[in-house]
């Protein structure tokens, strides 16, 4: 058999397998291999202009409303090497295009590829590595796919031995599935361009299946919260001296305390009995879970994915993207002789932890990757954790070992004693006393406390006698929005991953580039103006509902499965976007005149632009184009009815504009002239209006020369000129001097007449935001005369 080349998705997983197959080449179970790798995703679909017609790519490329929705039919469906932004540019990414050219030379001399990218539940690692095979034109080469759980020695070289034959990559379901997915989104930036242009943000609005449904639901979760009203309600209850309250379910609640019927007395309490209960562990932990935990101790969900990552490549935490809720039986027992060292770590009494068995709860086979927990690499303690990894990184394996070993602690039990008011039967009461700790002694998270639960109050027991009492209440208050609280919402719904519903988190709280949707402080979300104002215009649409995305996953299963196409799919997008567009708009023309307002201060949206229609004499044509009207404003200045109608009939008006440099207002002639503006290798002509500005004579009294390295120019009539001063004309040699970087001394006359000795320096200074070049004085131990400052001179 010829050599096999298996293409790994990252460096830390081609080292990983060389640690199990003993080196990054060489010969195992005796087949001949080659470890090669990507970095992530080395190509990515090309921009919707570039994928169509050329006659259809300045449609593609437009943002105006006319030329939504896009018809799918009409993409070729291409990638190219992944982009990235420099020096303010989207360029190739060198170093992927680079890494490209190393796999397929390396790959080129293999009789097989092997793709060995992760498995996971979306398909993305499948799609990672064929996406790569394709690109290099190695789709005629024998194909096979290695899967693995986890990458520990041992589940790499079962993965290697057990390589299956892949007869084409298309016949891959998780392929399928992935590629798919990749396309169904890069199809739902119509949504993104219709939400931009309907709201008339100055902002890029972003939108997607994850981002609006994480906004609506935010964004009517703050309106809950900020809308709540406190109105209190009366009703009867009874409590006895363990300050235990009886409460009787079915009775009336009053708006008023006064309403409330009298009459009840004193009653001894009758004990109904008492019941030994048990509560089993909390499940294991997901990504979201975990970093909502660290979300309100500061560290931003960007942050733990990205420590996180590291962590797994060092095999000290398990797989990250994985959706399981439960682990297998193989994986506890892989764990089980490394509990004692895990507990020690992060401070468990080992001893604690005396319930050794699988728990039916916990462990089920038929998963992937298990749920997160902690690696097989076990640290000495958490210093060395932290050292490697940093604060986050300690926090991340403190909090996921005690989560994982609560499992291996008995059940939490607890006595509920049972009782009700004897003369008034159905006011009942109850109190829990704890009995046996279990796993609360190990780890509990502050959400998942029992709040039934007594045993702050110190009782043990229900009182003798229960008195009447009124009792103020108050409906619950929704919550304020907290990274927890969103998971959780998302969870309910089945909606990806822990760590896709993390990454999609961590995007629209990043505000690198000022398009955050949400702001997190300490775990709180709210809406950022942007995301304020997509909320309002997000309402009825399909792409701010989670259906959406629950539809999108089942399309996603039919595709893998091969029941269906994609093509049927994606056609079904257009309809969507259309449908969208019309609720946004509908949704944008009821936005309240001071949310508006409150926007445009934000500067989330401008104000619409007035153009002025042109006579024909004053049309511009341009190639194809014909500009028929021009801005009505310039420089902050809006012009006047007067003044439009001595522009349009070709006169030059004078008008005060505003520099956008210094911010400062000047005074310009100007009237509407033609022109052409370049931008990205584009012309876009215009008709507007252009200042004239009167020529200045040139300077004469200026000095040019080299100073420090630079070419500078300052006055020769250096210092001191004004109506008050004499003022001081440098004679040669004080200028050679001063070019060279000398001090100079020379006499001089303050304001006031009175002369004394200046002494000082060229250098350089700013002014009015420009650096300029000039003279300055240099003051020694004494109070400088009065007109002998520091002043701006030279240009």
């Amino acid at each position: 058999m010829g050599k096999v080349g298996i293409l790994t998705e990252k460096p830390s997983a081609a080292r990983n397998f060389a640690a199990a197959l003993g080196g990054m080449s060489g010969t195992f179970d005796g087949t001949e291999y080659v470890i090669v790798n990507a970095r992530g995703h080395l190509l990515e679909l090309k921009d919707p202009a570039a994928m169509v017609p050329p006659s259809l790519s300045e449609q593609y490329k437009s943002w105006n409303l006319q030329h939504l929705p896009w018809n799918a039919g009409d993409f070729r469906w291409e990638r190219e090497v992944r982009r990235k932004v420099s020096g303010g540019k989207l360029v190739t990414d060198p170093d992927a295009k680079s890494l490209l050219a190393e796999l397929k030379a390396t790959l080129s001399t293999c009789e097989t590829v092997c793709n060995a990218a992760d498995l996971d539940p979306t398909g993305e690692g499948s799609l990672l590595g064929w996406e790569i095979v394709e690109y290099l034109g190695l789709e005629g080469k024998k194909l096979e796919r290695m899967e693995f759980l986890d990458e520990t020695p041992a589940s790499l070289r079962k993965a290697f031995t057990t390589r299956r034959a892949v007869t084409s990559i298309e016949s891959e379901g998780d392929y399928r599935k992935a590629d798919f997915r990749s396309k169904w989104d890069m199809l739902s930036m119509q949504f993104t361009r219709a939400a931009t242009k309907v709201s008339g943000s100055s902002t890029v609005v972003r939108n997607g299946r994850l981002k609006s449904a994480m906004v609506v639901i935010v964004g009517d979760g703050l309106d809950a919260h900020k809308g709540y009203v406190k109105k209190a309600f009366y009703e009867n209850r009874f409590r006895d001296e363990n300050n235990v309250t009886y409460t009787d379910p079915d009775i009336d609640r009053f708006e008023n305390k006064s309403a409330v019927p009298g009459g009840l007395e004193s009653s001894p309490v009758v004990h109904d009995g008492t019941t030994r209960k048990k509560t089993g562990p909390p499940k294991l932990m997901d990504l979201a879970g975990l970093s909502s935990l660290l979300s309100k101790k500061g560290f931003e969900a960007k942050k733990v994915l990205e420590t996180y990552q590291r962590m797994y490549e060092a095999q000290v935490v398990s797989y990250p993207r994985t959706e399981d809720k439960f682990i297998s039986i193989e994986q506890f027992n892989e764990l089980l002789p490394l509990v004692d060292k895990i507990a020690t770590v992060v401070g468990v009494n080992p001893a604690a932890l005396s319930h050794r068995g699988p728990r039916k709860s916990h462990i089920k086979s038929g998963g992937a990757h298990g749920a997160n927990r902690p690696g097989p690499n076990v640290p000495p303690n958490l210093a060395a954790v932290e050292q490697k990894f940093g604060a986050l990184g300690k926090e991340i394996y403190e909090l996921l070992a005690k989560n994982y070993l609560t499992m291996l602690a008995p059940d939490y039990e607890y006595d509920q004693h049972r009782g009700h008011v004897e003369k008034y039967p159905n006011f009942v009461g109850s109190l829990n006393v704890p009995a046996v700790l279990g796993w609360k002694g190990v780890f509990v998270v502050e959400d998942d406390e029992d709040e039934q639960d007594d045993a702050a109050s110190g009782a043990t027991a229900l009182g003798t006698i229960a008195k009447p009492f009124i009792h103020e209440g108050f409906p619950t208050r929704p919550p304020h929005p907290t990274m927890g609280w969103l998971m959780k919402q998302l969870e309910k719904r089945s909606v990806g991953t822990g760590a896709t519903r993390t990454s999609t988190y961590a995007e629209v709280t990043n505000n690198a580039t000022g398009k955050a949707l949400m702001r997190e402080q300490r775990g709180k979300i709210t809406l950022s103006p942007v995301g304020e104002l997509n909320h309002r215009i997000l309402p009825g649409t399909h792409i701010g509902d989670l259906t959406i995305t629950e539809k999108v996953f089942e399309q996603m299963a039919q595709v893998e499965a091969g029941t269906s196409a994609a093509p049927d799919f994606l056609a079904l997008v257009a309809p969507l976007v259309r449908h969208d567009l019309e609720k946004m708009k509908a949704n944008a023309s009821r936005l309240p005149a001071e949310l508006k307002e409150r926007m445009a201060k934000a500067g989330v949206t401008r104000a619409p632009v007035e153009n002025i229609t042109l006579p024909p004499a004053l049309h511009f044509t341009h190639g194809d184009t014909v500009v028929t009207t021009a801005k009505r404003g310039f420089g902050g200045h809006r012009f006047t009815d007067v003044e439009v109608a001595a522009l349009v009939e070709g006169e030059v008006i004078e008008i005060t504009a505003t520099s956008t440099k210094t911010g400062k207002p000047y005074t310009c002639k100007g009237k509407l002239e033609a022109g052409v503006m370049e931008k990205n290798g584009k012309a876009y002509p215009f008709v507007g209006f252009k200042p004239q500005f009167e020529e200045r004579a040139p300077r004469t009294d200026l000095v040019s020369g080299v100073w420090k390295g630079k070419n500078v120019s300052f006055k020769g009539r250096g210092w001191g000129a004004n109506e008050h001063w004499s003022g001081k004309d440098f004679t040669e040699q004080e200028l050679v001097k001063l070019l060279a970087g000398e001090t100079i001394e020379f006499q001089a006359k303050g304001k006031s007449g009175k002369p004394y000795t200046a002494k000082g320096a060229l250098a350089a200074k700013t002014f009015n935001g420009q650096k300029v070049f000039g003279f300055t004085l240099k003051f020694e131990d004494r109070k400088a005369p009065t007109g002998t400052r520091k002043r701006k001179i030279g240009k």
